[in-house]
Order: structure tokens, then C-alpha cells, then sequence
């Protein structure tokens, strides 16, 4: 179940996932473009090297796919911030958090785990969400500097533009390019080189969303990749599979350009 945020915090989040399943469950991930806060109410996840997930967390920017096992039941409320979004509640360098999940106890954060910990003792989803809005509501601050802004000008760009490249954005935003590199990385949680590929991927996702049995050449025309041979490469190293492989186990669907989206079920153990 997707909901909504409030209309105060719809700038900052996309919306909160409730994911709830009683059974044994596989779960992919693959890069989104967006900042993840994970609340586990339930069974305890795995990634494919058996160490254990931790049951609350930040993810940051991912530049490949994973896949994460339960042993139990599925109870999860995690919120999904625009690009810049969690930027507005918590001070802390993306750039430092790439490809890595962030124990909140290991945070020095008192609001955040008390958060944690009023969720896990909240039986009702709906309930946890109304917790998570009060919480980010109270953090809320008019504090976006003009690096911020011209982070956010450029996401929007990125989003709109098929063809831009990484010179032409930090023209845009009246940096060099290192400067530029460096802010964006800050903001963002990843170089805008990458950020390029992830929202290239997730157009891919949302065109295929959107139009099922699409033709690989003519999505890749409409999405930036050279040819049909550049989008299958670049789909296998973002999903650990092919076009086909995906589209038979699972329905795509884009974190990054859609209102609500799921997570990818790829089977039941």
C-alpha cells in the first residue's frame, strides 16, 4: 500500500510504502534515485551474504541491484523523500552514505531512534505513518541554501531532459564542473554521472510502465541509450538480469517518475 504525504511535506516526500506479507519472501532492489528511511516492524531481512539488514534504516544512493531475504513475516513503513527531500531533515553528507544501509541506532540522532521505538511498540500502519509526519513536520526548516537550489534545478532538469549531460548542467548552475561534482554528490548522494544513469534506468521503467510491449529500439530512442545494445548492458547491471528476465518475473515499475510505487516481488520461498 502506498499513501500519500500530507500537503506540508509533499515537496519533500514521494510518498510512505506499507508492506506487509506472511510469507517467506525474495525482494530486489535496484537503484531509485531517491533516499529510503525503513522502519522493520516484522521479520528480520537478509541481503544475499546472509548478514542481516538492520530493522531500522536510512539507504542511501545504490548503483547496482540487490536482493533481500525475510525469514518470517514482512511489517515494513518506509518513507521515500524526493531527490532532495531528506536534505531538509537531516544534516548529514550523502556523498557518505553511497551504497550503504544506515543503522539508526548507530546515528547520533535522539529524535530518530525515539521515532524508531514509538513505531515498533505501534501496532496500527496508518498510525506509524501519523507518527513519521509529526516527526519530519517538527524538523521542517526554510534553511535551503543557493547550492540547495541549484542542486534542485538541476534534478528537475535531469527529470525533464532526455540528453543533458554533466558540463551542460554545471553551466546551468553557474559552477565548473568539479564544484559542481562536489555539490551535487553532497545533495544528492551520488555523482551526477551516475544520478544520469539511475534516472536513464528509471525512465526506461516508467516508459515500459506505461507501454507495455514496447520495442527495446524504440525505448531505447526514447530514453537516451545509444542503442538497443547500450539499454540491455546498462539494464543487466542495474537489475542483475535481462529485459526479458525481468519483465517475466515481475511488472516494472519507477520509484523515481512515478506518484506511488511497489516493491518488486520476485517470488515466494
Amino acid at each position: 500500500m502506498n499513501v500519500l504525504p500530507s500537503p506540508l511535506l509533499a515537496p519533500y516526500v514521494k510518498y510512505y510504502w506499507v508492506v506487509k506479507a506472511d510469507e517467506t519472501t525474495a525482494i530486489q532492489t535496484v537503484p531509485s534515485g531517491c533516499i529510503h528511511l525503513v522502519f522493520h516492524r516484522g521479520g528480520s531481512m537478509y541481503f544475499s551474504d546472509g548478514e542481516k539488514q538492520p530493522q531500522s534504516f536510512i539507504r542511501g544512493q545504490l548503483s547496482g541491484p540487490g536482493v533481500l531475504q525475510s525469514k518470517g513475516g514482512i511489517d515494513m513503513v518506509a518513507v521515500i523523500f524526493h531527490p532532495l527531500g531528506f536534505n531538509v531533515f537531516f544534516s548529514l553528507p550523502l556523498q557518505l552514505i553511497y551504497n550503504q544501509y544506515v543503522d539508526v541506532d548507530s546515528m547520533e540522532d535522539a529524535g530518530l531512534k525515539e521515532l524508531k521505538g514509538n513505531i515498533l511498540h505501534e501496532e496500527d500502519s496508518l498510525a506509524c505513518i501519523k507518527l513519521i509526519e509529526h516527526f519530519l513536520l517538527s524538523r521542517i526548516t526554510d534553511w535551503h541554501d543557493y547550492n540547495f537550489k541549484r542542486m534542485f534545478h538541476s534534478v528537475e532538469v535531469i527529470s525533464r531532459q532526455v540528453e543533458i549531460d554533466v558540463a551542460s548542467l554545471a553551466s546551468q548552475t553557474c559552477l565548473g564542473v568539479r564544484h559542481f561534482n562536489r555539490e551535487f554528490s553532497k545533495y544528492i548522494g551520488t555523482s551526477p554521472k551516475e544520478y544520469l544513469r539511475i534516472v536513464r534506468f528509471q525512465r526506461l521503467l516508467h516508459l515500459l510502465q506505461n507501454n507495455p510491449g514496447t520495442e527495446l529500439t524504440e525505448l531505447a530512442y526514447g530514453c537516451g541509450f545509444c542503442d538497443s545494445s547500450h539499454l540491455a548492458k546498462e539494464f543487466r547491471s542495474l537489475t542483475g538480469c535481462t529485459p526479458t528476465e525481468y519483465l517475466q518475473s515481475r511488472k516494472p515499475h519507477s520509484t523515481f517518475f512515478s506518484k506511488g510505487s511497489r516493491l518488486n516481488i520476485i517470488k515466494k520461498i
